[in-house]
């Protein structure tokens, strides 16, 4: 009698078993694979977003368009609400993000400190944000005499400082 011969058979058995409910346990279990393109796109989208706000706050020389800084100044601080796109003076914002951010959907929120206390105030929705939704930040420094040039009601002293963070929510549907 061969003892190696058996030996090889039952390896070979035990493979084969071994291999079949490794193709049965694959097929039969979910899988979830997430595409790393999405985070790209993502990425991508984050980038677009802040270098729409960096080239809304540039003010070419002997332009008639308002900057980033001219078009927050404007603001008559009443809040945005959905259906509604934007309220108040903020035509000159909107139409330069609607140039810069073709076929892509925002709102724009405005968070500064009043007081002791951080406000968050809706200036443009165009509609809830989506799942993919990306956010990009500009901070822009508002002046009394900024604000009182371009008409807004920031309310603030001769000599006080504004700081005002742009939050531009983007997202693709």
């Amino acid at each position: 009698m061969n003892n190696k011969a058996q030996l090889h058979t039952l390896e070979g058995l035990g493979a084969a078993v071994l291999m079949t409910l490794t193709i049965l346990t694959i097929t039969q279990s979910t899988m979830i694979v997430t595409p790393q393109n999405e985070l790209a796109i993502d990425v991508h989208l984050e980038q677009i977003s802040s270098d729409a706000l960096t080239v809304m706050d540039i003010n070419p020389v002997g332009s008639d368009q308002w900057n980033l800084t001219e078009c927050i100044a404007s603001w008559d601080m009443s809040e945005a609400s959905y259906p509604n796109n934007m309220v108040g003076n903020l035509d000159e914002l909107d139409g330069g993000l609607q140039y810069l951010l073709p076929d892509t959907l925002y709102n724009v929120d405005l968070a500064y400190i009043e007081g002791d206390e951080l406000k968050v105030r809706n200036a443009i929705i165009k509609g809830p944000a989506g799942k993919n939704a990306v956010v990009a930040r500009h901070f822009v420094t508002l002046t009394n005499e900024t604000v009182s040039e371009m008409g807004g009601n920031w309310n603030l002293g001769d000599t006080e400082l504004r700081v005002v963070e742009v939050r531009l929510t983007t997202w693709k549907v």
